[in-house]
């Protein structure tokens, strides 16, 4: 730590200048005078003794966090002969910003040079945030002369998407395991009453319709559908985000593709995550909470990739995409690649559900205002129209979703229709 002069150093020295000068001009002894006393502080404290900083901490209470949560960030530091006071300033990324009105601090250290700040702050958005750079400045006692520092130490936040409870989800066409909320074609234990048959040896009595029975002179019982899980598989558009963070394209989908997998297990269904864009990334299939913390952690890491490399994902292995899977594609429906891969899913007879996100209003605040905003909307959406009814002929259950609207809302146009039940 190297001291230099401080700005009231530099005033004083300015201000006594001046005074010699107008005095020397004017032939006033008076000011003479009067510019020794400033004089005086600049010649009597001579610059500190090299502060040197032995320990240096920098701890966040929480590892992991949901954005817009605040969450504290300790930094303390032992200062070896280090005079008084001490400036912390901590160096904040983009979307990190502080919950006070200040983001530094001036403090006294302690008689053993120690000094600790507890600084609060908020992220408001997800992803891997790095915190680990802090200057300190320290001032000497009369303040005339000052010394600055840099410290260092990485510091990862892992800061998760916020989900929200979606109560309606889209059901899929084909389930697997049993123990689940779906209701199948096959007939068993369930509750969804499916049909009435005569009574067979090993029937319960519990299943016995007695109002059918006491017509039909005949015993009869009740048949029900059989409610198994399903499993679902969440894609992500990563080729390209629209807008500004954290009101961009790409954190509304984090969003809802956090909300879907909360929905989804919820239900004890088996739900795995794949991010497609430059590279893919992919999260196994799995169910419980632990899975939907592995989710999240996997959503924290999802940026834009600019690399060209590509892979197709219909002839990835089964185990990553199950022919009875859920297909949910997250996009803002922008990069022709993505559509085009969309397609081929569904072409070869998967269940695939696209929620495209219009970014019509995500855009408008980034346009010149010398530009017809109207008349690009108007052809966007006309672009955008026939790219989903092209998709919807191949197949695709695709639903436009605005930013501004609940996406339980977007989701009841593409929701399952339940199975059509007749009886005997």
């Amino acid at each position: 730590m190297i001291f230099r002069p401080s700005r009231l150093a530099y005033a004083l020295a300015v201000v006594a200048a001046w005074a010699f000068c107008l005095a020397i001009a004017l032939g006033r002894v008076e000011l003479f005078f009067l510019a020794v006393p400033l004089l005086v502080p600049l010649l009597r404290a001579p610059a500190p003794a090299r502060g040197l900083i032995r320990e240096f901490h920098l701890v966040p209470d929480a590892g992991q966090l949901i954005e817009g949560e605040e969450f504290t960030l300790a930094i303390s530091a032992r200062l070896q002969d280090a005079p008084r006071p001490v400036e912390i300033l901590p160096v904040l990324p983009p979307l990190v910003t502080a919950s006070t009105a200040w983001p530094h601090v001036i403090l006294a250290p302690s008689a053993s040079g120690r000094i600790r700040w507890d600084s609060r702050l908020c992220c408001g958005a997800s992803g891997s945030i790095e915190l680990g750079v802090v200057f300190f400045r320290v001032w000497d006692q009369a303040g005339l002369w000052v010394g600055a520092t840099r410290q260092e130490q990485r510091t990862i936040v892992q800061v998760y998407p916020r989900a929200i409870l979606v109560r309606r989800l889209p059901a899929p066409r084909q389930t697997a395991a049993p123990f689940g909320l779906h209701v199948s074609r096959q007939l068993g234990d369930g509750t969804d009453f499916a049909d009435i048959r005569p009574f067979a040896a090993g029937d319960r009595m519990k299943r016995i319709n007695w109002a059918v029975s006491l017509r039909a002179r005949r015993l009869h019982v009740n048949q029900f559908y059989t409610e198994r899980s399903g499993e679902v598989i969440l894609l992500i558009d990563s080729f390209v985000s629209i807008g500004r963070r954290p009101d961009a394209s790409l954190d509304h989908c984090l969003r809802a593709a956090a909300s879907l997998a909360m929905g989804y297990l919820r239900q004890h269904d088996r739900v795995g995550l794949m991010d497609y864009g430059g590279l893919v990334h992919w999260t196994p299939s799995a169910a419980g909470p632990v899975q939907y913390a592995r989710l999240l952690r996997s959503l924290a890491w999802i940026s834009i990739s600019p690399t060209e490399f590509l892979q197709d994902l219909t002839v990835l292995p089964e185990a990553m995409l199950p022919w009875h899977a859920l297909i949910i594609a997250l996009t803002p429906l922008a990069d022709e690649r993505f559509a085009t891969m969309v397609g081929r899913l569904a072409a070869q007879g998967r269940d695939v559900v696209l929620l495209a996100l219009r970014t019509d209003e995500l855009c408008q605040r980034m346009m010149p205002r010398r530009m017809n905003r109207h008349l690009l909307r108007r052809v966007w959406l006309l672009e955008r129209g026939q790219r989903l009814r092209e998709l919807r002929g191949r197949g695709v259950r695709a639903v436009d979703w605005s930013p501004s609207r609940p996406i339980e809302t977007a989701l009841l146009t593409a929701r399952q229709p339940r199975l059509i039940r007749r009886a005997s």
